[in-house]
């Protein structure tokens, strides 16, 4: 009995005195009202941690209830948009490591990694590690909105160098065997000789047989042409016993042979001219010397063969 009266003023003390600390955690209206302003300004800075932090503050039971509705909102709302990284370290060696202190812009955010990803603002940051034994390591970050459970591995100290082997000079050793006979060297193959330039004779008696073929071409027309010149003659005085009393025909005929008749002459003409040009440059051309190809002894005398 006397215990138990003793038990239940120690309780009731408990009771007043956590009922007298309670209310002095609690934020005030104007600490809900003031952290609701601020989690409007650390939105605009995406400092989207420092929001959520407001948010939970305006978001208590004893806040206003249009504010702490608001706030309650606007923390489901945010809680997406924050970026996680899962941060891992490992020695050179190959060795994880857990005591490693991260610190993000000056700011630690933990003390031990233990697997699992930290709340980080959305962003350029520069973070730093570092572990006992072994030199910081900072590293630059770009973390993205909303990104979640990014994977980060942070190395300490040099990667090992694996040791290059020497080079073991090997000798080849050739195996016995009949003698290897080297290829003869592949001949030259003949210098083409000089050409013998065209003899300007020759050429000058080639124009002159074409020229003189054509020349020979046009007489052979003007000839044929004056056959039929005359046969159309004949023909229009057949058919015009006067001057004055002619068919059509032998008005056709008399068109037809004029034509034939101006044929015929510049046939002759010109098949003349060529001819006698072609026969100009004939005896006209240079004559070459006469080339000896061989001596023969005939009976009462010797004989030359060449070309004269």
């Amino acid at each position: 009995m006397h215990r138990r009266c003793v038990f239940v003023p120690i309780l009731l003390a408990g009771l007043l005195g956590w009922e007298r600390a309670a209310p002095a955690a609690d934020p005030t209206t104007a600490d809900c009202l003031a952290a609701s302003d601020a989690s409007h300004k650390f939105r605009n800075q995406h400092k989207l941690r420092a929001q959520r932090g407001q948010l939970l503050i305006c978001a208590a039971p004893n806040c206003p209830g249009d504010i702490r509705k608001e706030c309650m909102t606007r923390v489901d709302e945010v809680n997406p948009q924050i970026p996680t990284v899962a941060f891992s370290a490992r020695a050179a060696s190959g060795t994880d490591l857990i005591d490693v202190k991260v610190t993000m812009d000056g700011e630690v955010l933990t003390e031990r990694l233990g697997g699992t990803s930290l709340s980080v603002d959305p962003g350029e940051h520069s973070f730093t590690f570092e572990t006992a034994g072994q030199n910081p390591v900072t590293k630059k970050l770009v973390v993205v909105q909303g990104q979640k459970d990014r994977q980060e591995l942070i190395t300490f100290g040099p990667e090992p160098q694996a040791e290059t082997p020497r080079p073991v000079a090997i000798r080849p050793v050739t195996p016995p065997g009949p003698p290897v006979l080297s290829p003869a060297p592949a001949s030259s193959p003949p210098e083409p000789g000089p050409v013998e330039p065209t003899r300007p004779a020759q050429g000058r008696r080639t124009l002159a047989i074409t020229v003189g073929s054509v020349g020979l071409a046009g007489i052979v027309t003007g000839a044929i042409f004056g056959g039929m010149t005359f046969s159309a003659v004949s023909s229009v005085n057949n058919d015009c016993p006067t001057h004055t009393h002619c068919s059509q025909q032998a008005f056709s005929a008399r068109s037809t042979g004029t034509t034939y008749g101006t044929i015929s002459d510049v046939g002759f003409i010109a098949g003349a001219a060529l001819l006698a040009t072609g026969i100009t440059l004939w005896f006209t051309a240079p004559r070459e010397p006469a080339a000896v190809t061989g001596v023969q002894v005939v009976p009462g005398g010797l004989r030359m063969t060449g070309t004269f």
